[in-house]
């Protein structure tokens, strides 16, 4: 489909005819090779994320990517990012592309870090969500099973390329600030229902750090810019496919520098919103303000990055706050007492789930909770944080670090298992903290989690980041 600019071409042409500098003489210890390919659906499919879409996306307004970033250091280490316009990763998605590329590369499974979007805008995942909601199609489980395992073909297709690709390269890094994203939790005057509501909280915690890694090769050329953002990519609600604000930045900063391939890794955002928002243009604007501060980030001449490549996977044993018995569930369901009247009907379809798992093998106790940690020799260390993360996990982990080099803390990494709150927001309560822990079904969650949750992943942060 053709794709209608909201501003004229010559407009984003000069809006990032900034130049870039004259980089650094440094001598190649990396190589390093980028690829891409269109993950759009090619059969209709329901959209995932906001439930109010009860039909099928009427078509693509933006193509959907998936992007692969290989690295290797002087010794042969290798470490791949890949980045996808979608609303989640699945456990599923991630085990299936470990293992096509595991068997063809030997590519060790916490080598590989998967990163999404969470562009709502996209494709669902697991069809059982919209199950969930009461809508019906009898072909949108065959479709969706089919599209899961196509675009696993096609991850693991551009890690191919990217591997195949790999060749001398210089990395560095550096941060700009972008200021569009915003607290989502407003505090609630009302006496009943959600204790936080998802408001513009202008005084609520925020980080607008904008993280870009570079990739040149020898002769100085730009060959891909990674860059984070800590907010919901959420700026529109439509019927097509989108990739929101983090596709127009992508697509905006590959406009301002043919040849280059942009990968957008989402942050700690579960808790903030991009404001204004719910318009195409607001999403356009959002991206041309990220794109802005990652071209600031390249114009301030970044660090080089030097090796060897030190990685480490380790999961955390979360628990949650209760968990319920068949008796419990089978008195309210008969009675409908302690309902709230707003979520009635998504509660018993949660009180029935959970009956139906009690009664064929039972509920899980806990869950092991996932943390990829990257190290680039000295100079800097990506976190890689799974679920829906709060921002407070980025903000504590870089103002506790006392490593060298800079920190990045990524969220929305490799197992989107839930809303991850932080102590603060868990003993809030509100969306993130409770109220959404309902409409997972894979995993299915007993209940919230513990509140132990925030030290149980931050310790275990601190202990991957000892020497």
């Amino acid at each position: 489909m053709k794709r209608r600019l909201l501003f004229p071409p010559t407009a984003l042409l000069l809006a990032f005819a900034i130049g870039l500098p004259a980089g650094f003489a440094a001598k190649p210890e990396w190589k390093a090779a980028a690829a891409k390919a269109v993950i759009t659906p090619t059969e209709p499919m329901y959209l995932a994320g906001f439930a109010n879409r009860e039909v099928p996306a009427e078509g693509a307004a933006m193509e959907l990517y998936a992007k692969a970033l290989a690295i290797e250091d002087a010794g042969g280490k290798r470490f791949v990012l890949v980045t996808l316009d979608l609303v989640e990763v699945t456990r599923q998605l991630r085990d299936e592309v470990v293992a096509a590329v595991s068997k063809k590369h030997g590519l060790p499974p916490e080598a590989l870090l998967l990163n999404c979007s969470h562009t709502h805008c996209g494709p669902e995942l697991r069809y059982t969500e919209l199950e969930f909601m009461g809508l019906t199609d009898p072909l949108r489980r065959e479709r969706c099973l089919r599209y899961n395992a196509w675009l696993a073909g096609r991850i693991a297709g551009i890690v191919d390329e990217a591997i195949a690709g790999l060749a001398p390269a210089t990395v560095a890094y550096g941060r700009a600030r972008c200021g569009f994203a915003m607290n989502r939790r407003l505090k609630s005057d009302q006496p009943t229902g959600d204790p936080y509501l998802n408001r513009p909280n202008p005084e609520g915690v925020v980080d607008h750090d904008v993280p870009v890694l570079t990739v040149r090769r020898p002769d100085e050329s730009l060959h891909a810019v990674v860059f984070g953002y800590a907010c919901h990519n959420t700026s529109m609600n439509i019927k097509q496919y989108h990739g929101d604000y983090a596709g127009h930045a992508q697509q905006m900063i590959e406009e301002a520098h043919p040849g280059t391939i942009a990968l957008f890794m989402m942050g700690c955002g579960g808790d903030q919103n991009a404001y204004p928002r719910f318009s195409p243009i607001f999403s356009f604007r959002h991206g041309q303000s990220l794109a802005t501060a990652v071209e600031a980030a390249i114009d301030a001449k970044p660090k080089p990055v030097s090796g060897p490549l030190r990685i480490d996977w380790q999961t955390t044993r979360i628990g949650y706050e209760s968990i319920p018995t068949a008796a419990e569930l089978e008195q309210r369901l008969a009675t409908g007492e302690g309902y709230d009247a707003g979520y009635e009907p998504y509660l018993r379809k949660w009180d029935e789930r959970r009956l139906h798992a009690i009664r064929n093998g039972g509920l899980a106790e806990h869950y092991d909770y996932p943390i990829q940690v990257v190290r680039f020799g000295d100079d800097l260390t990506l976190v890689g944080l799974s679920g829906e993360t709060c921002v407070d996990y980025s903000l504590r982990l870089k103002r506790e670090y006392r490593g060298p080099g800079a920190l990045w803390v990524a969220g929305y990494c490799n197992d989107i298992l839930a809303y991850i709150p932080s102590r603060r927001v868990l003993l809030e309560g509100g969306y993130e903290a409770r109220r959404a822990m309902m409409y997972w079904s894979n995993p299915l969650h007993p209940s919230a989690f513990a509140e132990g949750l925030e030290e149980s992943i931050i310790g275990k942060v601190h202990e991957m980041l000892k020497p």
